[in-house]
């Protein structure tokens, strides 16, 4: 059976170079739309657009329900924290860009690792009663790191390779993203029924100037944890993967 994967945290139509790479790999998709689409269907049934009220946790929680309407069920989820988009999206420092970013940026990841896995749990919980065999979900957290304004002031070449550096509001957020990633690694690593995968690139490779590619590299890579004889157990799971490096299973990619 096919895999179906969530990507959330780079709504459409940003995300679509990214679903690119993760239809590539055989899986279903669902990404994400902050307003004005809801659950269109690709032809060919294997990508989905769904609607995410990101401050809500009801919103949160349906998005994780459409998924498994639209292709039975939720496999992987890879939470995408893009620096250099949301450097654009929330440039400058404003009352609303404060209160819109960290529910954008912090919020909804919370609201959406929680639901995610839950669902999981519940799904392994099913299933070993029933006694189908799964292999562990899998959820994913992706840092695209971006030049910050603390940054370029320290080596002042790097403001010409970004269009928009990462201000306070951002650069905060990516930590919170950071810490989040981290413990939630370090509390589910090693429960049975889900394996959690750190992952960052930097702006300046092939790959984190490449969504379709990274989002290839980061599907392999999925797809040598699903082959371990053993699952990813806490301390492997806290362990930051750098984007293009081999997997678990040895498999490698451009760098």
């Amino acid at each position: 059976m096919e895999k179906t994967i969530l990507v959330a945290g780079k709504d459409h139509p940003e995300v679509m170079d990214f679903s690119d790479g993760v239809l590539m790999s055989g899986r279903n998709v669902v990404t994400t739309s902050a307003t004005g689409v809801h659950s269109k269907k690709a032809a060919d049934g294997g990508a989905v657009i769904s609607m995410w009220n990101k401050t809500s946790p009801v919103s949160a929680r349906s998005l994780v329900l459409e998924c498994e309407n639209n292709f039975r069920r939720l496999d992987e989820a890879v939470f995408l924290f893009d620096e250099a988009y949301f450097a654009e999206k929330f440039d400058g420092m404003t009352h609303e860009n404060c209160s819109r970013g960290m529910d954008e940026m912090i919020l909804a990841y919370q609201y959406l690792a929680q639901e995610v896995l839950s669902r999981f749990e519940k799904r392994f919980s099913l299933n070993h009663a029933s006694g189908e065999i799964l292999k562990p979900a899998k959820i994913v957290f992706l840092l695209k790191s971006s030049p910050s304004e603390y940054d370029i002031l320290k080596n002042n070449s790097l403001r010409n390779t970004v269009p928009f550096a990462a201000g306070p509001f951002v650069s905060a957020a990516a930590s919170a993203f950071v810490g989040l990633a981290e413990n939630i690694a370090a509390m589910f690593g090693g429960r049975d029924y889900v394996n959690v995968i750190l992952a960052r690139s930097e702006s300046s490779t092939e790959l984190g100037k490449n969504d379709r590619a990274l989002a290839s590299w980061i599907c392999n890579y999925m797809n040598e944890v699903d082959n371990l004889k053993t699952k990813l157990n806490a301390k492997q799971s806290v362990s930051w993967v750098k984007a293009g490096s081999k997997g678990p299973g040895g498999f490698g990619f451009l760098k």
